[in-house]
């Protein structure tokens, strides 16, 4: 039997749905791309923004204001929002990995393959793996295409697919790191816990964290607990990649993962 294909097959409607509907509101907002470019829109953004305290502005990471005519810090800016759904579906898929057996029923049939808790565990990290990596390709796929559609004459095709490129992967960063806290997460939880409120608790704790951590110089630290803020795109656009975050984010998935294949070989089943 071959659990990868089961695991995709039985999971890739819900993975498809997630990922049409982020393009979908990625298209939405794409589609009035053109309108900001002959209004008034962003001066009365601009406007209201200016009202703001200038530490609750950095929090945000609206310090710098965005440029609303220029493609790559508009779809930046509406990105940021479509990779906090993103990083849910992340924390889900991982923390539904290895759960999943024990909340529906099925360990026991598991169980009665010829395969070991080693195997379970990675082709439960694979297979997921593969959906979450299919979802964010699909969304990318859309958000180059519809780019490309409402692009301005005079913008660089190349330097706005690059750009692109440059901000999924931060993106697959940011969703991988999620997703193996998750996978760890589900080698230790009991199946009776609720794992999409856990999922959105968490998420929603690092990303507060996250905000925290731009109030003060002096907490900068605590952005390392907010995976969501180690490449945010609209930052990734315009400063680049800070490694610290890179190795910091790498750190947690070879740790996190790593204790998950430890930590199901020795954990006792509710069948």
């Amino acid at each position: 039997m071959n659990i990868i294909k089961f695991e995709v097959r039985r999971s890739i409607k819900s993975s498809l749905l997630w990922a049409l509907v982020c393009s979908g509101i990625i298209i939405f907002f794409m589609s009035l791309f053109p309108s900001m470019e002959n209004s008034d829109i962003q001066e009365i953004v601009f406007t209201k923004l200016d009202a703001f305290p200038e530490g609750l502005m950095e929090a945000f990471g609206l310090d710098n204001m965005v440029d609303f005519t220029n493609i790559m810090q508009y779809l930046a800016y509406t990105i940021q929002y479509i990779s906090m759904a993103i990083g849910v579906y992340a924390l889900i898929l991982g923390i539904n990995a290895l759960l999943s057996e024990e909340v529906e029923g099925t360990i026991e049939f598991l169980y009665a393959q010829p395969v070991c808790r080693n195997k379970i565990v990675l082709t439960k990290l694979l297979s997921n793996a593969y959906l979450l990596f299919q979802s964010i390709f699909i969304i990318g796929l859309f958000t180059i295409a519809v780019s490309i559609f409402f692009k301005p004459e005079d913008y660089d095709l190349i330097n706005l697919i690059m750009g692109i490129k440059e901000v999924f992967l931060g993106i697959y960063l940011v969703a991988y790191t999620y997703f193996s806290i998750g996978f760890f997460l589900s080698s230790i939880l009991k199946p009776k816990v609720g794992t999409t409120s856990i999922s959105i608790g968490i998420f929603f704790f690092s990303y507060i964290v996250g905000v925290v951590s731009r109030l003060k110089e002096e907490l900068e630290l605590l952005r390392f607990l907010s995976p969501f803020d180690y490449v945010l795109p609209m930052d990734l656009v315009r400063y680049g990649w800070e490694r610290k975050f890179l190795v910091a984010a790498i750190i947690i998935m070879v740790l996190t993962i790593a204790a998950s294949f430890f930590i199901y070989d020795k954990k006792d089943m509710e069948i």
